[in-house]
C-alpha cells in the first residue's frame, strides 16, 4: 500500500505550508522587550563605570589638560626655521571682519585678522625675508591698502597695494 507521504503535494498544500513556514516564531513585542532590557543594562553599566575612581580621575585629568591647552593656545608661537612673525594690524572700528591677502600666499587664501577691541584687528603671519605686496579685505568685499604701510605700489587695476619688507630680524606691518 502506498504511503500518503509519497504522493506529490498539490499547489494549495505547498502554499499553505509556505505560509505557516513564514510566520515568525517569536512574539510580536519580542524586539521591543529585548531593546528595553539592553538600554536599561547599558545605562546601569555606564553609570557604574563612571563612578569608579579611575574614571573620575581620568575625567579630571582630561579636563585639566584641555584647560591648559586652551589657556596656552594663544601664547607665544615659534616661527618655522627661516621665517619671522610679521604682525598685520588695521584699526577699523565698524568692521565685522577683516582679512589680509598678499603676494606672500599668491594672493590666494585670505587670512583672517582677529578683533582685539576698540576697532583694532591683528594677525601674526610667519614670513620669509623678502618684499611683499598686500591689501586688507574688509567685510569680505572692500579692498584697501594698509594706511600705515612702509610703501605702496600700483596694483595694476587703478588702485594700490601696500608693501612690506621683511628682514632677517622680522618686521611689523
Amino acid at each position: 500500500m502506498a504511503d500518503e507521504t509519497d504522493r506529490p503535494l498539490s499547489e494549495g498544500e505547498i502554499d499553505a505550508a509556505l505560509r505557516r513556514w513564514r510566520q515568525p516564531l517569536v512574539a510580536d513585542d519580542f524586539v521591543d522587550r529585548v531593546m528595553v532590557r539592553i538600554e536599561t543594562a547599558d545605562r546601569r553599566r555606564l553609570r557604574r563605570a563612571m563612578m569608579r575612581p579611575w574614571a573620575i580621575a581620568a575625567g579630571v585629568a582630561i579636563a585639566v589638560l584641555a584647560a591648559t591647552l586652551l589657556l596656552h593656545a594663544g601664547g607665544a608661537r615659534v616661527a618655522p626655521p627661516g621665517t619671522r612673525f610679521v604682525r598685520f594690524s588695521l584699526r577699523m572700528p565698524h568692521a565685522e571682519q577683516v582679512a589680509v591677502a598678499g603676494s606672500f600666499n599668491g594672493w590666494g587664501r585670505r587670512i583672517a585678522l582677529h578683533a582685539r577691541g576698540h576697532g583694532l584687528w591683528t594677525v601674526r603671519i610667519p614670513l620669509r625675508a623678502g618684499q611683499y605686496s598686500y591689501v586688507f579685505v574688509v567685510n569680505g568685499h572692500q579692498v584697501m591698502p594698509d594706511p600705515h604701510a612702509e610703501g605702496y605700489r600700483p596694483d595694476g587695476f587703478g588702485g594700490r597695494n601696500s608693501v612690506i619688507i621683511v628682514g632677517s630680524g622680522g618686521m611689523t606691518a
